[in-house]
């Protein structure tokens, strides 16, 4: 015997806020912890008495409610209660449509909708399920708990070839009073329980559906309730949309300040780098100064500087933020350098700005890095050339713990770095050449099909001998070399020299019969010489005879014999090291001069006082005249009068001022 007595339940009723709010037969045997089946029973027995009021609601649902009075009648003639379910039903769904519109996302609305579905319009088999754009299906977002009991967690539909798509498709609401039997239903599981249908369109966000295992479970008040319900669920929905919209572009502005603020910040570090390699006196330093400023900051994990090895396709770290040697024995493979192809070799045969994020996969260099086990998470890699001209001399390598680090403005930023650190070594090494006591002296041979150098070329073409005297840059693609060529045969003419591709002009300065002073038109790509000059080397000597080559070239006393051999064999790959000494530089009289020279000429000053002394402009008989000598470097004749006016002035200014002190 049940201890759960009729005026219990009664209670239930009693005790709401509204006690005419109807209540399902669920909801009071929860409220009074008993089985459904007892709640049921007693709602049963109260009805019969006329204490309770029902109506079936859906296919199976059924609500109660208290009348007016007790002793009413359940059910009145004149329809009054009916009317009165109608509106309390009504009032709900406004209720129901309040809570939607305060839904902010496409769940809270979804949540709110399935709720006011099975509680207020009776249908406890019932979900809601959304398109994503470019999707071809639609994807369950909220469901009842009946329906999970019943069928499981939900599937997605497709688009094509269920029901639930094509309301979706078409637009249009459908009701099936038994989707085995209709002729246009497309049953998207054959073996489904389902009979009856309701699926209701929400514009492009999705559909609203409702279910039954009973066939004609749904009438004409389910079909204009459901419709009221769903349209303000796509209103919801579109609010929704443009809360998400508003939150999103707020988001983006938020970002946009912060990103703003961070390339403020990275810009100051990258300036205040800067401004520390004016003290630095050695590339070394440099190095250094740059690797600590950067690692030492709140943005980046750690820097290095890598180059070229002295093996063709190799790289090597001179130094790193992290206490590496120099040797790079800590990087790579055993040998302490890193093989090629990678982001870092990229950077320096290209010359570009590479980034690589960790969780591509596609980043060799993190391999073979030893100590990146040490730092946990994605990271991004930042390789920015360090090249000055047409000479590069490494490349930087910025590890950042973000993988969406080094946004296009960073990258910018590091790439002015790049070229200003490429400058200051250049500078460096060209002071330390010209004032330092000691120099690097390398002999170098060129022979064989693989000797990709004019000269010898040339040497072969003409059968003699050719010495390069010197070399005057241009502002365009062409280097002037002055050479002297010896041991010609008779029948041999200099104009064969206009065959060699690296050559476009040639002129006679001097003809001497077995003796030539030529003055060449050498493209830059194919003149190894200027880019060893522009490193800051000072060739001595270059010969050319019997398919051999011979070259002689300074380095300041701060490169390294392996240094300064990989700027060689970058400028003539084929170059076999024959000899490597220290020499002695310390006249510094001259140099001292020179350099004070140098401080005052302009560069076409200078280039116009070189190029009149190598093309023979002082010599007498003067084996050049000045409009010949004007047409070699492409300027008119008053210009180059100008230039040489005005390089004379400070020349013999200078000279005579260290004279008179």
């Amino acid at each position: 015997m049940s201890s759960i007595a009729p005026a219990d339940a009664l209670a239930v009723f009693e005790a709401q806020d509204r006690p005419r709010t109807p209540l399902t037969a669920p909801e009071v045997a929860d409220a009074l912890g008993c089985a459904r089946r007892t709640a049921y029973e007693k709602l049963v027995e109260l009805t019969d008495r006329g204490a309770l009021a029902t109506k079936k609601v859906g296919a199976r649902g059924r609500v109660w409610w208290r009348p007016a009075s007790e002793d009413a009648d359940v059910t009145p003639a004149d329809g009054s209660d009916e009317d009165s379910t109608r509106q309390r039903t009504l009032r709900e769904l406004h209720d129901a449509s309040r809570l939607l519109m305060r839904a902010e996302t496409h769940e809270a609305v979804s949540d709110v909708a399935v709720e006011a579905a099975q509680r207020i319009l009776g249908l406890p088999l019932s979900g809601l399920w959304l398109h994503s754009p470019g999707a071809d299906v639609l994807e369950p977002v909220a469901w009842t708990e009946r329906g999970v009991e019943e069928f499981g967690e939900p599937p997605a539909f497709p688009i094509e070839g269920s029901l639930v798509g094509r309301v979706f498709r078409e637009g249009a609401y459908r009701a099936y009073d038994d989707i085995t039997t209709e002729a246009d239903a497309t049953v998207y599981d054959p073996d489904t329980r389902v009979r009856s249908e309701l699926v209701f369109p929400l514009g492009d966000h999705g559909v609203l559906n409702a279910s039954s295992l009973e066939v004609e479970a749904f009438d004409e008040v389910d079909v204009s309730l459901g419709r009221i319900l769903a349209a303000n669920v796509e209103t919801a929905l579109d609010r929704a949309d443009q809360l998400e919209q508003r939150r999103a572009r707020r988001r983006e502005l938020e970002r946009q300040r912060d990103e703003l603020a961070t390339l403020n910040q990275i810009n100051a570090l990258v300036e205040d780098t800067i401004g520390a390699l004016v003290d630095a006196a050695t590339r070394e330093e440099i190095e250094d100064t740059v690797c600590d400023r950067l690692a030492g900051s709140q943005f980046y994990a750690d820097a290095s500087i890598v180059e070229r090895g002295s093996t063709p396709g190799r790289i090597v770290v001179r130094t790193g933020s992290n206490g590496d040697d120099r040797d790079g024995a800590s990087f790579g493979d055993a040998d302490g350098s890193i093989p090629s192809p990678t982001p870092v070799a990229t950077a320096i045969e290209e010359r570009t700005v590479q980034v690589v994020s960790d969780r591509s996969g596609d980043d060799p260099y993190a391999d073979r890095r030893r100590g990146d086990e040490e730092v946990s998470g994605p990271r991004a890699r930042l390789v920015a050339p360090l090249a000055h001209e047409d000479t590069i001399f490494g490349a930087l390598v910025v590890h950042a713990p973000d993988p969406d680090a080094f946004s296009d403005r960073e990258q910018a930023a590091f790439e002015t770095l790049g070229r200003v650190v490429g400058f200051v070594i250049n500078a460096t090494n060209n002071r330390r050449l010209l004032l330092g006591n000691t120099a690097v002296e390398l002999e170098v041979t060129l022979a064989g099909p693989d000797a990709d150098a004019w000269f010898l070329s040339a040497a072969d073409r003409l059968d003699g001998t050719i010495e390069v005297e010197g070399s005057v840059p241009t502002d365009g693609s062409i280097l002037i070399e002055y050479v002297t060529v010896t041991d010609v045969p008779d029948d041999v003419d200099p104009d064969d020299l206009a065959d060699t591709p690296a050559i476009r002009d040639v002129r006679v300065l001097t003809d001497d019969g077995d003796r030539w002073v030529l003055e060449c038109a050498v493209r830059a790509d194919d003149a190894g010489l200027g880019a060893m000059i522009a490193y800051g080397a000072t060739v001595r000597r270059v010969r050319a005879a019997d398919g051999v080559g011979t070259i002689t070239v300074r380095f300041p006393s701060t490169a390294s014999p392996r240094d300064a051999m990989a700027v060689v064999r970058e400028a003539f790959p084929a170059a076999e090291l024959v000899a490597k000494r220290v020499v002695d530089v310390s006249d510094r009289s001259v140099a001292t001069i020179r350099q004070r020279v140098d401080d005052r000429l302009t560069d076409k000053q200078s280039t116009a006082l070189r190029a009149a002394l190598l093309a023979g402009y002082y010599d007498y008989p003067r084996e050049t005249t000045a409009e010949e000598l004007a047409s070699s470097l492409d300027i008119a004749s008053s210009t180059l009068y100008q230039h040489l006016q005005a390089a004379h002035r400070k020349l013999l200014g200078t000279v005579f001022a260290d004279l008179s002190t």
